[in-house]
């Protein structure tokens, strides 16, 4: 599978793909990658042991195609030159559950992610245009009735992403982040299906 930009193509992973996720995601010998300063630097970090087996992981499902119907994550290639550059991905903030004899039912929530690794390609407009492929995708093949995704303040570009895609500041969550001894917000940015299909047209 894969999904077209002017600018950025997302696509079912290539083993080269696999190592330039690789080469983004192991610890460097010292320090940390630019780009963890930014993306989720209050979480734990990969291993090299985690990211190896990760990569190993999907490097075998790379060579079978042993891909979902509806794709978990897909890697974010530069359309000119076919370098790997980063992913995205969605996972579930809730499962849909069974309805129950009154009509409740927990609808399916998904929760988008957003990764461009190289700093030489921060501020270029891949993030913005991949993630609106992938926002597209997975409301052309899911039920979903909204998607979201959740930064902090301090990744301001993450946040620009959201509002040029017409994403609603849905969240704020006051000091609740604290990254090298600073204090930012928890935010969430969300859009509706109808929201989405009235700026983009479906796409």
């Amino acid at each position: 599978m894969t999904l077209n930009g002017s600018r950025v193509a997302l696509r079912d992973w290539t083993p080269d793909d696999v190592e330039g996720l690789r080469r983004w995601i192991v610890p460097p010998a010292a320090g940390v990658h630019e780009w963890q300063l930014y993306d989720g630097p209050f979480y734990g970090r990969w291993t090299a042991e985690g990211a190896n087996g990760w990569c190993d992981g999907l490097l075998a499902r790379a060579h079978d195609g042993a891909w979902p119907a509806v794709r978990e994550h897909l890697p974010i290639v530069d359309t000119a030159s076919g370098e790997f550059v980063g992913q995205v991905s969605w996972y579930w903030e809730e499962k849909p559950g069974p309805e129950s004899e009154d009509g409740t039912a927990l609808l399916p929530w998904r929760r988008l992610g957003l990764a461009v690794y190289d700093p030489a390609r921060w501020s270029g407009g891949y993030g913005t245009q991949a993630l609106r492929l992938w926002t597209g995708y997975l409301f052309a093949s899911t039920d979903s009735g909204r998607l979201d995704f959740a930064t902090w303040s301090g990744n301001a570009g993450m946040c620009r992403v959201g509002e040029k895609l017409g994403f609603t500041l849905e969240a704020r969550y006051r000091n609740a982040r604290k990254v090298r001894g600073e204090l930012y917000d928890a935010v969430v940015y969300g859009i509706l299906r109808e929201e989405w299909e009235a700026a983009h047209g479906g796409a």
